[in-house]
């Protein structure tokens, strides 16, 4: 079941441009609209649980050309920009692989095809699915990719030109200015058919957050500001069924940063109060932590849960930060 959701979900980004839709039309750009006040910050890192994190690690950094970076929570990370895919074994944690594609840009995508074939012929996996020549042939306008365990879908386009990579790497450390990959633009995470309005209900309550209406479904937003917007899209699907009345023992996880402390207590009274948060987490143990996490996802209007979904939900001046303090984005006003 699993795969036919994300065989469908990926199909609906196939159809390649230069830009997502809100920059239909646009031939040259070098940075991201301005952003919905009640956007998200940060949408920072997705666990994947893997069964063989040696393989799964060469096909991200020498198929993706993505960066290694330092080992979190017991956790391999590779970069994507300003977020991460952390991976762990999936004989070792309780997470569940994530249901949905991953958008990524990337500023040179011939040289993604050309490194993905190239592990191919090293490793024996098949990764390429399909690449989409649109412009001009020999070009891969989109690359459809699925890791060596078969568990995840990448759709891979080139960022616009323009100048947008350059823009897009101000926000980095200096660094991570090697790495082809540019960014994780979305995920999608399908959900029942119908209850898109209680997910998008969901969110506005218990997280004051901005969503957007697109052609694949409901995009929950996340600005950086001119260097970054990203998207976490809900698709309805009539093969997804309603979460259980017990909590799932297996979920995927993703963390998000909120743009403030501020925002962040706004989050927990909300969440304490319909009992959502996991443990036996105070607000002083928050605001030590800078985070707290949930999973089950209501429908405020009902309290019917339409959504199972491991969040950690946290503030920029959380330790794992992954940009530097300095750095000014939408977060830097909202600080005390």
């Amino acid at each position: 079941m699993i795969e036919n959701v994300m065989g469908k979900i990926a199909q609906s980004l196939l159809m390649p441009k230069v830009a997502p839709d809100w920059y239909a039309g646009t031939r040259r750009l070098t940075e991201f609209p301005e952003a919905a006040a009640e956007s998200l910050l940060l949408m920072s890192f997705v666990t994947l649980p893997v069964p063989d994190l040696e393989v799964a690690m060469d096909f991200f950094t020498k198929g993706l050309n993505m960066k290694e970076g330092n080992e979190v929570d017991g956790a391999r990370v590779v970069q994507i920009g300003a977020s991460q895919l952390r991976i762990v074994s999936s004989s070792s944690t309780d997470l569940a692989a994530w249901p949905g594609p991953f958008y990524l840009w990337v500023e040179d995508s011939k040289l993604t095809l050309s490194s993905c074939q190239a592990f191919e012929k090293a490793s024996g996996c098949s990764v390429i699915q399909e690449v989409h020549h649109i412009k001009e042939e020999g070009a891969a306008d989109a690359i459809l990719l699925q890791d060596p365990a078969g568990q995840n879908l990448f759709v891979v386009n080139q960022a616009p030109v323009g100048g947008m990579a350059k823009t897009m790497r101000s926000v980095l450390p200096g660094t991570d200015k090697v790495s082809n990959a540019l960014a994780l633009l979305s995920l999608q995470h399908p959900i029942p058919t119908g209850e898109a309005g209680g997910v998008v209900r969901f969110y506005s309550h218990f997280l004051g957050a901005a969503m957007s209406k697109t052609k694949q479904g409901y995009a929950l937003d996340f600005s950086l500001g001119k260097a970054l917007h990203q998207t976490l899209t809900f698709v309805e699907d009539e093969d997804v069924q309603l979460p259980k009345d017990t909590p799932g023992e297996k979920l995927p996880e993703v963390c998000l940063y909120v743009v403030s402390m501020a925002k962040l207590k706004e989050a927990y009274d909300k969440c304490s109060e319909a009992g959502l948060v996991e443990g036996e987490v105070s607000w002083e143990d928050v605001e030590k932590s800078r985070e707290f996490s949930f999973s089950r996802c209501p429908d405020p209007s009902n309290k019917k849960i339409v959504l199972e979904l491991r969040h950690r939900l946290r503030a920029p001046e959380h330790e794992q930060w992954p940009l530097p303090q300095d750095l000014t984005t939408r977060a830097v006003s909202e600080r005390p």
